[in-house]
């Protein structure tokens, strides 16, 4: 293996890089990153561990060569946050694989790893799944100090290589800009991670912002005009987050949902208020303690899982529809019909 050359204190990337006597273009060709990425990293250092571990790799350094030794205060807030896809073992759980649960035991049983998925499985990337990442890096830049410029690197970088148009998102991104960035002020806290103990089960939460009031805001994106009632019955993070700061601070918060609604006349921005009560709290206790039996069970017979068709967010986006199709005997979505050319 290449000697390692030594990365001079808070920039690294470009030490190293320097060292070898390559272009950021050229590094970022190695690594598999976009060049906007190796700017970034060389400005402001930070960069999510997938990344890290990729320019790694490219400069035959050791992972820990790439981190400053004053990380923990120079590393930017808004350092990509890891990849929240995979699975999770059991008893360690999220509000998104308890929604897994709740939406479809089957679906449940392989986000979290009760069934295993096989080794060639790779999880969809759906464009608005990309797109609302983008935003969510933008607006995570923009919160901890970052200009516009910085941002839109961030969120670019969130769409490299997933095929979405690579402008698809600013839209969302501007509206955020215009109508949530000045509600918010000077946030206490940017993707703040938490863990909630549930009745002795961990549930980890990643709070998007705490505003400059307290209120912890949760970004969504999307094409369809939200719902007060409907978030207040199904909005496991309007719970979970707000328990997990009470246990962090003793206190609890307001939590409030920000909408980014596209519509034809452009992006909308709605914040809906979501009350968290006692009996709020109750009932997400009791679903998690629910589906931690399920997922025992599971465990100790897979046989004993059993899909949801009826589930109302339909089959069709499912991450695991043709495991399913195969497991349980549904049939698979058939392909898209061909174009049949007019006679002339």
């Amino acid at each position: 293996m290449p000697s390692q050359p030594a990365a001079s204190p808070g920039t690294p990337v470009r030490a190293l890089r320097r060292a070898r006597g390559w272009s950021q273009a050229e590094l970022a060709r190695r690594a598999g990153v976009p060049r906007s990425t190796i700017v970034r990293l060389e400005r402001r250092g930070g960069g999510s561990l997938p990344t890290l571990r990729r320019l790694a790799a490219a400069l035959h350094a050791p992972l820990a060569a790439l981190i400053p030794s004053d990380a923990a205060s120079a590393s930017p807030a808004w350092m990509e946050a890891p990849d929240p896809a995979g699975p999770l073992p059991v008893g360690n759980w999220s509000p998104s694989r308890l929604l897994d649960w709740l939406l479809c035991p089957a679906r449940g049983a392989w986000s979290t790893g009760v069934l295993e998925l096989p080794a060639d499985f790779h999880w969809p990337e759906r464009p608005a799944a990309v797109r609302g990442r983008a935003v969510h890096a933008y607006a995570r830049a923009r919160l901890a100090g970052g200009d516009v410029d910085e941002a839109r690197i961030a969120g670019a970088d969130a769409t490299f290589g997933t095929g979405l148009d690579p402008e698809a998102w600013i839209p969302f991104a501007e509206a955020w800009e215009a109508a949530v960035r000045p509600a918010i002020g000077a946030p206490q806290a940017v993707e703040q991670r938490l863990e909630a103990d549930v009745d002795g089960l961990a549930v980890t939460c990643v709070i998007d912002a705490v505003d400059e009031a307290g209120a912890i805001r949760d970004l969504k994106t999307g094409q369809r005009a939200p719902d007060a009632w409907a978030a207040a019955r199904e909005s496991l993070q309007a719970v979970l987050y707000p328990l997990a700061w009470r246990q962090r601070t003793g206190e609890w918060a307001p939590f409030l949902l920000d909408h980014l609604i596209a519509h034809k006349q452009g992006v909308q921005a709605v914040t809906i208020p979501v009350p968290v009560t006692d009996a709020a709290v109750d009932r997400v206790r009791r679903q998690l303690a629910w589906a931690q039996a399920q997922a025992e069970a599971g465990l100790a017979d897979p046989g004993r899982i059993i899909p949801n068709p009826m589930t109302r967010y339909g089959c069709r986006e499912c991450p695991f529809l043709a495991l399913c199709a195969e497991r349980y005997g549904f049939p698979a979505l058939p392909a898209p019909a061909e174009p049949v050319a007019a006679e002339a």
